[in-house]
């Protein structure tokens, strides 16, 4: 069985809840709980459950187009798969609710358990329940995942605390079993009046049921911190609003269409968002809307501007249907809340809705990418200014550019500029701390190799890792004598002028920040951009530079090589700048 069709049928387990039986778990929920879901297995029935995933599915097909042959294979296939992972998971789900009689589960979100990085935790009853009852529980989900129990329980992610069994879905479980016992003990009940449980009542009747609120020293979070620089004012300012404004929020919904209930009083409210004020309901859903229209125009000029020269263009049709699609999005405001809606009544035509709202997002996915790419590569433009301006800070504290690694009394290279330049980096403490005569991998410097240096990492890069580089024996020359603490290298060498010379380059290969022959030089830099060579970048087309005048420039791989050669040279007596 596939572990993506066991996780689909997890997800639809985990989403099914009833509203009646949150007293439960009171005694977990502090005034730091972030986010609380509440799921009653009694409302669960797996023949209904299969049922609608099967019919669901088939509308899907129908609705994606699909011919009556193709639509019969694939709905065989589905059905044969369904009945896979139902041999699977009846006995284990029999013996959880039968057996041990479990009828209930959370899942918190506490800020006290995130500050830990243990972002969830699963709770389970436990009142009276013993040893062999735990045993046989995870005997159970062991069987459903394919492995054994293990010899020892209190081996597994499990804990008990009072009349609860925890489990942590995260790794280095042996190093976080005490936090989180230590966390349920510790924990000060939410009084009766606390947002979140004003956020539980408004969904006291629903069958799925989400509550979240705002911790006070979250609030405190969000207004202090900066937010990354490549935000854009207007999403900064209502993100900010929103953290500030929100008193809960609270979702619903109905599974009447396959657990065979009747439906909630108000089934097609999803979301519902409780605001201080009433104004500040309407403030909110306005500056949702004009996110809606920012967001469309800077796809479009993303999009408009990476196909100027192609044949295929979007047509102006798409972009308003994509606005009019996630404008029937935008919530209703009915006093002090906001509330999202799906309506109740589509019947078999929500499938048709969802294949059209995904026609749209594939129609908006290459603008979503490029708005994402933009925003890398300024970042990536920021990083570079970042480290030039270090360097002219360098050269004047020293009278000498970096050189391009530090070495010994007998000329063995030990530390790569970068290490050099990070007290003008705001690193001092981790500078502070390297042995500058030893080597940089010697035992004591390489607990500093997974650093990470915000500014030596191209965003871009998903592998992480160092990808700025010097032109090794140009810009910076090494160190030539163990006694030079310095290199030999000014600014007054560079003759061919600051604004006409390369200081930086991005590569494609990733290294360690604190390599002193990592460095690419000449000969590799004239294989070309995005050539045979490491100097590259994953952003299309080409790849920042830095100049040591400090200013940060675009260079495409298609730049002639010897223009590239007087570029990369200090003092080579050519007169060119980058076209």
């Amino acid at each position: 069985m596939k572990t993506s069709t066991r996780l689909l049928f997890c997800c639809l387990l985990l989403t099914i809840s009833k509203a009646t039986a949150q007293e439960t778990f009171a005694p977990l929920i502090s005034e730091n709980c972030v986010a609380f879901v509440h799921v009653d297995l009694r409302k669960v029935e797996l023949d209904n459950v299969k049922d609608f995933v099967q019919k669901t599915a088939e509308d899907f097909l129908t609705a994606l187009g699909f011919d009556e042959r193709s639509h019969r294979a694939t709905a065989r296939e589905l059905a044969a798969e369904l009945e896979k992972l139902d041999l699977l998971v009846r006995p284990t789900f029999d013996t959880i609710t039968k057996e041990l009689g479990i009828r209930e589960l959370a899942v918190f979100v506490d800020l006290s358990l995130l500050e830990q990085e243990i972002p969830q935790i699963f709770a389970v009853p436990w009142k009276s329940k013993t040893d062999k009852d735990l045993e046989t529980f995870y005997t159970a989900l062991a069987a459903t995942w394919g492995g054994d129990p293990p010899d020892d329980i209190e081996a597994t992610n499990f804990v008990r605390v009072e009349d609860f069994l925890l489990f942590v879905p995260a790794g280095q479980w042996g190093e976080r079993k005490e936090l989180v016992v230590d966390w349920a003990k510790a924990i000060k009940p939410a009084p009766a009046n606390a947002p979140i449980f004003d956020a539980l009542k408004s969904v006291a009747g629903a069958e799925i049921k989400f509550a979240a609120a705002i911790p006070e020293q979250v609030r405190t979070m969000i207004r202090n911190a900066p937010l990354p620089p490549d935000v854009p004012e207007q999403v900064k300012n209502l993100l900010i609003f929103a953290v500030q404004r929100i008193d809960w929020a609270s979702a619903s919904g109905s599974l009447a269409p396959f657990i065979g209930t009747d439906p909630v009083e108000n089934p097609d409210v999803v979301m519902t968002i409780k605001m201080a004020r009433p104004t500040d309901a309407r403030q909110l859903r306005n500056g949702l809307e004009s996110l809606i229209e920012l967001g469309i125009n800077s796809a479009k000029f993303i999009v408009d501007g990476e196909m100027q020269d192609e044949d295929f263009t979007i047509p102006p049709l798409a972009w308003q249907f994509a606005k009019g699609f996630l404008r029937t999005l935008l919530p209703d405001v009915e006093e002090d809340k906001l509330k999202f809606r799906i309506k109740a009544d589509l019947g078999a035509s929500q499938p048709v809705v969802v294949a059209t709202a995904g026609v749209a997002v594939a129609l908006l996915l290459p603008a979503v990418q490029g708005v994402r790419e933009a925003a890398r590569r300024a970042q990536c433009a920021n990083n570079i200014k970042h480290i030039v301006l270090a360097i002219h800070n360098f050269h004047d504290a020293t009278n000498s550019l970096p050189p391009l690694y530090t070495v010994d009394a007998n000329g063995k290279p030990l530390h790569s500029w970068r290490v050099l330049l990070l007290p003008y980096m705001e690193q001092t403490v981790l500078y502070e701390q390297i042995r500058l005569d030893e080597p940089w991998n010697s035992p004591h410097n390489r607990q500093f190799h997974d650093f990470r240096i915000p500014q030596y990492t191209c965003p871009s890069n998903l592998g992480g890792g160092c990808c700025y580089s010097a032109i090794a024996g140009q810009g910076f020359v090494p160190n030539r004598r163990g006694d030079s603490r310095w290199g030999e290298h000014t600014f007054a060498r560079i003759t061919d002028g600051t604004s006409n010379t390369l200081a930086i380059v991005e590569v494609r290969e990733s290294f360690n920040w604190m390599d002193p022959s990592a460095d690419v030089d000449l000969e590799e830099l004239l294989m070309g951009i995005n050539g045979r060579g490491r100097v590259g970048s994953f952003h299309p087309g080409g790849i920042n530079v830095g100049l040591f005048d400090g200013s940060v420039r675009f260079i495409a791989d298609s730049i002639d090589l010897e223009v590239l050669r007087a570029l990369a040279t200090p003092a080579g007596g050519e007169n060119v700048s980058i076209p």
